[in-house]
């Protein structure tokens, strides 16, 4: 009788460990389009920005698009948002993605940053100081703006929360 408890109570444990397997690195438990929602409510932006940003579609990005909104088709993600304008020319897109389980967060980065076009849009684009490629825990983002980079950052980065040590 032991033993049958014993294997049982193991049986248990092993599938509350399994249930519980959130990916340490998972901080922001939103999904990415409330996410989003979240950065471009920031109160920190300028009216201007504010504007901008009312102005913009959001997508999800397809396996074969991947390469133009991460800059390279070798990012492991799970899933990954685009948020661009929805009329007009102008060089911006925020592109939110989530890594996948086990990628290296710091190599998703870096194959991004290697990577990434900023005159992606063929005839115009982004200088290169104004592309931000930055985390919280396994959610990514790339910024590309000329005009809203420093703020849009800022308002992802008010999402990070704060540790108590």
């Amino acid at each position: 009788m032991k033993k049958i408890i014993s294997v049982f109570s193991l049986m248990l444990l092993g599938g509350l460990l399994v249930g519980c397997n959130t990916p340490q690195n998972r901080i922001l438990e939103d999904d990415l389009n409330s996410i989003l929602e979240t950065m471009y409510a920031y109160e920190g932006l300028e009216e201007d920005t504010q504007s901008f940003l009312e102005n913009l579609a959001v997508k999800e990005v397809e396996d074969d698009r991947a390469e133009f909104h991460m800059g390279s088709d070798d990012v492991n993600y799970s899933e990954a948002i685009a948020s661009v304008p929805s009329l007009g020319t102008a060089p911006f897109e925020v592109t939110l993605i989530r890594a996948s389980r086990n990628a290296d967060i710091d190599a998703e980065i870096s194959e991004i940053e290697s990577n990434i076009n900023p005159m992606k849009w063929v005839s115009f684009g982004v200088e290169p100081e104004n592309i931000v490629v930055d985390n919280i825990g396994d959610v990514i983002i790339i910024i590309m703006s000329d005009e809203h980079v420093d703020e849009i950052h800022e308002a992802f980065l008010s999402l990070k929360p704060e540790t108590t040590e």
